[in-house]
């Protein structure tokens, strides 16, 4: 079993450390990753970029519990799907579970408790904190089991791999943009530019690395900003934020941030018939991509979240084969605006139309003789429709 060693700072890979080159953008693919075969993609694995092929098929049906944040974002509503997908691809059993959102670390710690009574092979965890799961992680790897870290961030040593956005790079991208076209909104202004910043959930790995790097380039060049405040990215959470972000400074040029603020932000321009206010997302998601077509969001940062959750499946599947895999594995951006998102595949992005979360509990071991034994408890959050769904 490898474990990754010896990081610096929690969820960053070697080599993307805030100053430090980030790998170049992936190109934008003409292939569709819903099929079988998504790949190759451009990944940097172990600080060398070069594309990710996956297995081709697993040699044995192993079990694997992954664990999500919440179902508010549709960021992880494409993740939950690629989980599935892959896992169906490879032959492999899976069970989703997801805590509620940003703020149900104690679900999300008590999931994956009661995860480790299903004694599943391995385990994917895209963690709510970095460090909240610190226990859990070093109880998993006392058992022998990989732990995949998937998107979000873990500063466990006893991660086995992780699958990484590059989040600093997402948040520059969307800063240097701002700049490239600070000169003309500032004519356009008659004054300096105000830029509304909505980073998302306090404490999670990807918000913080995204604020630092934001506000570094921005505030570095001179930039006004004013900090919209942090909440869990649901859609009323967003919504009050950008409402209390106006209400204080009613004259924001920029509004830049988590995708759910900035979908929030355009509806809420849109209510007050506001075209003249620009908007800049650090990440993407069907909604997002929507709004970048019909030229209301300007920019969009795409890291592929459904090639990262089956890169997450593949991952563990070569931890338990002991197959050769990289431990620090990021995914390269891609920049999207209307002229790009032309031809870009968006089934890295998005579900296809009609799906949903893709909540389901992982079987119970079954025993291989003697009388049959009572299921395992779920985890929390498995029974019934996911929050927010309604009936």
């Amino acid at each position: 079993m490898v474990f990754g060693l010896g990081i610096a700072q929690a969820g960053v890979p070697p080599g993307t450390e805030a100053g430090q080159a980030a790998p170049p953008p992936a190109s934008l693919s003409q292939g569709n990753v819903s099929q079988n075969d998504w790949s190759p993609v451009s990944v940097s694995r172990d600080g060398r970029v070069g594309p990710y092929v996956p297995l081709a098929r697993t040699a044995h049906p192993w079990r694997i519990c992954a664990l999500l944040p919440g179902t508010q974002d549709k960021f992880w509503w494409g993740v939950s799907w690629g989980l599935v997908r892959e896992a169906e691809r490879l032959g492999v059993v899976i069970g989703v579970y997801q805590a509620g959102g940003y703020d149900k670390l104690d679900v999300q710690k008590a999931q994956l408790d009661t995860c480790r009574t299903l004694k599943p092979d391995a385990y994917i965890v895209a963690a709510i904190t970095s460090d909240g799961l610190d226990a859990q992680a070093a109880a998993i790897a006392d058992g022998g089991r990989p732990l995949i870290d998937l998107i979000n961030g873990m500063a466990s040593p006893y991660v086995t791999a992780h699958i990484l956005g590059n989040f600093r790079e997402n948040a520059r991208f969307g800063a240097n943009y701002i700049l490239e076209h600070r000169a003309e909104w500032e004519k356009a202004a008659g004054r300096p530019l105000k830029v509304g910043w909505l980073p998302g959930p306090k404490g999670a790995e990807w918000a913080d690395a995204m604020e630092a790097s934001a506000l570094d380039v921005l505030r570095r060049a001179g930039v006004e900003v004013i900090h919209g405040g942090y909440g869990a990215t649901g859609m009323a959470t967003q919504m009050d934020l950008v409402r209390a972000l106006f209400d204080r400074v009613p004259d924001v040029d920029v509004v830049f941030g988590n995708a759910v603020a900035i979908q929030a932000a355009a509806n809420y321009l849109r209510s007050r018939h506001d075209g003249g206010t620009h908007l800049v997302a650090t990440y993407a998601t069907d909604g997002i991509t929507d709004l970048v077509r019909d030229g209301i969001i300007e920019l969009a940062v795409s890291d592929s979240p459904i090639v990262q959750a089956r890169i997450a499946v593949d991952l563990a599947v070569r931890a338990l084969e002991g197959r050769p895999h990289g431990v620090w594995n990021v995914m390269t951006v891609d920049r999207l605006d209307q002229a790009r998102l032309v031809g870009y595949d968006l089934s890295r992005i998005a579900v296809p139309e009609g799906e949903r979360f893709q909540l389901r509990p992982l079987p119970p071991l079954e025993p291989r003789r003697g009388p049959s034994v009572p299921p395992s408890p779920s985890p929390a959050g498995v029974s019934g429709s996911p929050p927010g769904w309604g009936s």
